[in-house]
């Protein structure tokens, strides 16, 4: 029931099937009337179809290329790679800040791996390219498809994409992104 779900609205008399896909920040969604397609059954084939052809049009991006994605909140113009400081106070009350350049990426297991190099050790420049280097080197290692639906689950580039509606054996209503 991959990006397919349920609409049983008994106030508007609506009951149909929603197709509902993004991929590269464009929204695809329609709807299968069970009164216009001849009942539940042909209006959910009707969706899996239509489902089906979008996958086979707009492949889910992969796990590098969603890592990849630059976010809003991006200050340091390389995704996944940041500067900050550590503050701790001196028995003399002062307070003194270590600053580090840290680079962060997704593992195979949908955790989060990080590497951190210290300013002060490396200087500005060589803590920034370490730290770019560090998430090269982790994002090199991921492999397969994003499904937001499964976070940390592995699916296989070699997968077909037609079949991507049986990821979900449990029957419950997914939403891809």
């Amino acid at each position: 029931m991959y990006c397919i779900s349920r609409i049983d609205d008994d106030a508007h008399r609506t009951y149909a099937w929603r197709v509902s896909m993004c991929r590269r920040n464009r929204r695809y969604v329609r709807n299968f009337s069970d009164g216009k397609l001849g009942g539940k059954q042909a209006a959910l084939k009707a969706a899996q179809a239509y489902r089906d052809q979008l996958l086979a049009q707009h492949a889910p991006i992969t796990r590098e290329e969603f890592s990849r994605a630059k976010r809003r909140n991006n200050k340091s113009g390389i995704t996944g790679v940041y500067t900050y400081a550590k503050r701790f106070t001196r028995k003399d009350g002062s307070v003194r800040e270590t600053w580090y350049w840290e680079a962060n990426w997704p593992t195979e297991r949908g955790e989060s791996a990080h590497e951190c190099f210290s300013v002060r050790q490396y200087g500005e420049e060589v803590a920034r390219q370490k730290a770019i280097q560090a998430r090269e080197r982790g994002l090199r290692q991921l492999e397969g498809l994003y499904w937001a639906s499964e976070r940390g689950e592995n699916h296989n580039k070699a997968s077909s994409i037609c079949t991507a509606h049986n990821i979900h054996s449990d029957g419950a209503n997914h939403h891809a992104a």
